[in-house]
């Protein structure tokens, strides 16, 4: 365990997840001191940690605090974690502003709750998807049914499952469908992915899909996928 009394950082070995609590008041030193203990945690986890993160006590954050707090989302998802669940108190004027802020970036997708019990509560009782959910916005993804190609955009994406919008071919549940997600040359990835997918849930206009039969390489290059992108829309954002 690392912390004190404004701000604590720990690893529960034996459910493999990290412990965050964030102090009343979090400043760029508060937040720098958390990375550091983050690092030294997560070094003791393996890959598909649970986080949470508890905000309930945090009535004001810097605003020089920010890049670090972006560097500690880039460093987790790097790390390959699981389940994220953010424990944020009595809904009021911090949790709009992170709200606010985590929405800017193309990141992962937690679950946000009101008590650390709720959180535990959720983490006991979650039949989880395999890895955490990344949201990768508008990315154009083609997906063929009998023969048939549709297409439409990405909403979020994990290991096991993917959900899209935007579709232009309908299409219902249980079908089988294969999935084919192109990728930028800017970085050392294969041209696309081509992923063989059931269809869990359906809509008009969205469906989710679960993966079916990925190999550990081919998840190894998802998840160096998601991070690339995470990375990019970050760069981008800077200039």
């Amino acid at each position: 365990m690392a912390g004190n009394k404004k701000y604590k950082v720990t690893a529960d070995l034996k459910r493999n997840r990290l412990i965050i609590t964030i102090p009343s008041t979090a400043t760029q030193d508060d937040v720098q001191k958390i990375y550091t203990d983050i690092r030294f945690c997560v070094a003791d986890l393996k890959p598909c940690f649970d986080i949470i993160t508890d905000y309930s006590h945090c009535i004001f954050a810097h605003l020089s605090a920010i890049p670090t707090m972006r560097q500690i989302m880039d460093y987790l998802v790097s790390k390959q974690p699981g389940n994220v669940i953010r424990v944020m108190g009595e809904t009021g004027l911090l949790s709009t502003q992170l709200l606010r802020f985590t929405d800017r970036f193309q990141s992962y997708t937690p679950v946000y709750v009101s008590t650390h019990e709720e959180a535990e509560a959720h983490l006991t009782d979650l039949i989880k998807r395999n890895g955490l959910r990344f949201q990768i916005r508008g990315h154009q993804v083609e997906y063929t049914i009998d023969q048939e190609t549709g297409n439409g955009e990405l909403v979020d994406i994990s290991i096991s499952g993917c959900k899209v919008q935007g579709l232009t071919r309908v299409i219902t549940s249980e079908m089988e469908s294969t999935i084919i997600i192109p990728v930028s040359q800017d970085y050392d990835l294969p041209a696309s992915f081509t992923l063989a997918a059931k269809i869990v849930r359906a809509q008009e206009d969205m469906f989710a899909a679960e993966f079916l039969q990925l190999d550990d390489e081919q998840k190894a290059q998802l998840h160096k996928w998601f991070a690339y992108e995470v990375g990019k829309d970050k760069s981008q954002e800077e200039r």
